[in-house]
């Protein structure tokens, strides 16, 4: 019965030993291959991140760079523009620093003596204001006295049919006394040197005149004569 017990021992030993081996094996196939897919995506991963990469950067440039060439050509002719302004200025600047400058300095000189004359001028208006004021006065006033006179004149002949005598005549003709304001006067304020200066020149005959025919002149004499 000993003999009988141990034997099946054996036999289970024979049948578990040869199980061993081949279980390890496929381990290690498994470990193997599992490694070797990790090898074959550790080196595919460059190359997947790379066709990725190139979808994003292969784009195509070509309406960019026409946008890019027209905003170029576009500025370099604003810049021509803008050179020939400038140079149209420096042009004009160096004319009005030359020649138009020297002008203006010595119209603004002769200005001075302008706006003192028109100041004077100014006063001299002012004076003939106050003297037409004046006058108007005077001109009312007399006016209104003569007009009261002539009325009440009026009213009498109305009345009285008669001729008045000649003792009161010179009263009632008599009229109010008429005083001369005091107004200006005009060579007080005008220089009458260029009216004569311009009276002489009316005066003297041009050389139209000097230089007609003597023959005439002759015979306007003769003539004057017989």
């Amino acid at each position: 019965m000993a003999d009988t017990q141990q034997m099946p021992s054996v036999k289970t030993e024979t049948t578990t030993s040869p199980s061993t081996p081949t279980h390890s094996i496929s381990c290690q196939l498994s470990n193997f291959d599992d490694e070797n897919n990790s090898q074959i995506d550790i080196v595919n991963i460059p190359d997947e991140y790379g066709n990725a990469f190139l979808k994003f950067l292969n784009f195509d440039i070509a309406k960019e760079e026409t946008k890019f060439n027209d905003s170029v050509e576009l500025m370099l002719t604003k810049l021509d523009e803008f050179f020939s302004l400038v140079d149209m200025i420096r042009s004009d600047t160096s004319l009005c620093l030359q020649n138009t400058m020297p002008d203006i300095q010595m119209k603004c000189k002769e200005m001075d003596a302008v706006f003192e004359k028109i100041d004077r001028l100014e006063d001299f208006v002012n004076i003939v204001k106050e003297s037409v004021v004046t006058v108007e006065e005077k001109v009312n006033k007399a006016e209104s006295e003569l007009g009261a006179v002539g009325g009440f004149i009026k009213k009498l002949s109305s009345f009285i049919s008669k001729k008045p005598s000649p003792a009161l005549t010179p009263s009632r003709n008599k009229g109010p006394e008429f005083v001369p304001p005091d107004i200006f006067s005009t060579k007080d304020y005008f220089d009458h040197s260029m009216e004569t200066e311009t009276s002489i020149a009316a005066s003297v005959p041009g050389p139209s005149v000097m230089s007609a025919n003597p023959q005439d002149s002759n015979q306007e004499s003769g003539n004057s004569s017989t």
